[in-house]
């Protein structure tokens, strides 16, 4: 049992962390930045002490080389002067010195590959670090074009607009088809509407022709009066009441 609720708690941990990762890239990129920047920091701070190291070092180098060169000199100078005592102890002070100045002159060395290794390191961490940040920038415009990506699907999913879309097409479908029908009978009844008329036009055409025509030759005597038709006579039906009236 507690095994099955360490594992459950674990992959409640392991959910959890993977999610929060999942939201968090942008911030822990951002984090993971920080962090470099001052571990930068630090690595100029000790570079700047190896190469102060390594001046001072310089330094003492050259002075103690000109300390051997001085007390050359005065060993010179206290012979010529006739003075051999003094001259012992000027070449004795200038062996302790040139002793002195060859190990200053090996630790500058050391300190000098100590230096140009120092700038080397700090320029390729420096490299590293600035195209950190410029993948940076570039990682948060692909998370921003994402995020608006998410955005554009949550939208149509949670609206539907493609099947908005299609509700809408078929609708206009529908409009512009019933406006297509009713075009059609309009067009279908000037149509008949126009022949009647071309229809009436041709009777009316005729019989003022046949009129034009009798009413010329009326004028000019070629035609004949119709005869009179004759009435019939009307049949006179008797009656009872005109038989008691004539008696």
């Amino acid at each position: 049992m507690f095994q099955r609720m360490r594992r459950m708690f674990a992959a409640m941990f392991n959910w959890m962390m993977g999610k929060t990762e999942s939201q968090m890239t942008i911030p822990m990129l951002e984090q993971t930045v920080r962090e470099m920047l001052d571990s930068l920091k630090t690595l100029r701070e000790a570079t700047a002490m190896t190469l102060g190291f390594d001046a001072r070092s310089e330094r003492e180098a050259k002075v103690k080389k000109e300390r051997v060169k001085t007390l050359q000199a005065q060993a010179e100078e206290a012979l010529r002067q006739g003075n051999e005592k003094l001259a012992r102890r000027a070449l004795q002070l200038q062996l302790e010195a040139q002793s002195e100045a060859e190990r200053a002159d090996q630790i500058w060395k050391s300190a000098k590959v100590r230096a140009d290794a120092a700038r080397v390191k700090l320029k390729v961490e420096e490299e590293k670090v600035q195209d950190k940040i410029r993948k940076l920038g570039e990682r948060k415009s692909i998370a921003a074009m994402n995020e608006a990506q998410q955005k554009m699907l949550e939208i149509t999913d949670k609206y539907n607009i493609d099947g908005a879309m299609s509700t809408f097409d078929s609708a206009a479908q529908q409009v512009q088809e019933q406006s297509d029908r009713l075009a059609a009978f309009d067009k279908i009844a000037v149509s008949e509407g126009e022949e009647l008329d071309k229809q009436l036009d041709q009777l009316s055409g005729k019989v003022k022709v046949d009129a034009a025509l009798e009413d010329l030759k009326r004028k000019m005597g070629l035609s004949k009066e119709p005869a009179p038709v004759a009435q019939p006579e009307a049949q006179k039906i008797s009656s009872a009441f005109d038989n008691e009236k004539e008696k």
